[in-house]
């Protein structure tokens, strides 16, 4: 049983994460809350009778024993700094999107995370939605032969609702750390990644800025890999539908995603199709996707041979949206340095 304390009880982890340590209530066990809103806290008392409540997280971090894991779902500004102070206290860390902004930051935490023998894994869990896994089982069987090309789309009316008392903390980049290239770009590094099964060498990044908040709306990515594939990534606020989509192509077939139906689609007309129920774009909370992760997790934090996979797609992610933020402000293709796990 891993023993664990939230930090930060928003929207995610209220219909996300809460479900899923839940529905493995064999596994994990939450002791303690950390969160700055009284009305959060409530909430989370109404879901953890037994928790213990901080509106500090330092208070939390000083006061509690035998804890194992951090679950830290804060707003992504303090994610580093909130990280570095669970691995020092000697808990391992779950942490939501983004791990950190700068491949400094993601470094120094993988670096800290080594040095203790703590186990760090970002909340990857799009990875574990039905579409992608069956996707993946596709790309890996050969179906499609060598991949040479990942698109996807991410068709939002609006930032999605936070929890917090004020305005909602997406759209204000002194505390999302940017717009939607941060709370969506992130998801959609690292499926590129996965889906391409290749390294992230270059990026070139398009953005549309709100013009009153600042937030970039709308972005555009394009992503070279160090096998020969390329990405597309396609991410925006402004769509007047809801809609997530998937195409990779390699050699030999073409395969698409249509929020829950995975399409297989070969040069003589042949077409496969696979209905997962599972619907890309359904919702914000997943917690069937975060029930799978949190086994996951539990696999890396008990045994160190399973750790480095999640943390080098953390390390990818995290030199694609500094670079892809650079990118836009230089107007030009940026390479990427080798980050290493």
């Amino acid at each position: 049983m891993l023993k664990g304390a939230i930090l930060g009880f928003g929207q995610v982890v209220e219909h996300g994460h809460v479900p899923a340590f839940l529905a493995r209530s064999s596994s994990f066990e939450i002791n303690a809350v950390a969160d700055a809103s009284p009305r959060r806290l409530e909430a989370a008392a109404a879901l953890f009778p037994r928790a213990r409540l901080y509106s500090d997280f330092r208070v939390l971090l000083r006061k509690e024993r035998g804890l194992d894991f951090a679950d830290i779902a804060t707003p992504p500004f303090f994610h580093p700094a909130h990280v570095c102070a669970a691995l020092r206290k000697g808990l391992h860390v779950l942490c939501e999107k983004p791990l950190a902004f700068t491949r400094r930051d993601a470094r120094r935490i993988a670096a800290l995370a080594g040095e203790r023998k703590l186990c760090v894994a970002t909340v990857h869990n799009w990875k574990k939605a039905a579409p992608v896994l069956k996707a993946k089982e596709l790309i890996d069987s050969g179906a499609l032969g060598a991949v040479r090309h990942v698109e996807l789309h991410v068709l939002r009316k609006q930032a999605a609702a936070t929890a917090s008392d004020g305005a909602n903390w997406r759209t204000d980049p002194r505390i999302s750390g940017g717009g939607i290239l941060v709370d969506h770009g992130w998801h959609n590094f690292y499926l590129a990644c996965h889906l391409a099964g290749q390294r992230p060498v270059a990026v070139n990044t398009s953005l549309d800025r709100s013009p009153v908040s600042g937030a970039d709306e709308d972005a555009k990515v394009l992503i070279g890999f160090d096998g020969g594939a390329g990405a597309f990534v396609h991410l925006t606020w402004k769509s007047p539908l809801r809609r997530n989509s998937v195409l990779v192509y390699g050699d030999r077939a073409l395969l698409e995603i249509n929020d829950d139906a995975v399409v297989l689609q070969s040069p003589d007309g042949s077409r496969r199709e696979f209905a997962t129920g599972d619907k890309l774009s359904g919702g914000s909370a997943h917690p069937e996707w975060m029930a799978r992760l949190l086994d996951e997790f539990e696999s890396e934090v008990a045994d160190q041979a399973r750790r480095g996979a999640n943390l080098q797609e953390a390390l990818w992610c995290a030199s694609l949206l500094e670079c892809g933020y650079r990118s836009a402000k230089a107007n030009k293709m940026i390479r990427l340095e080798t980050p290493a796990a």
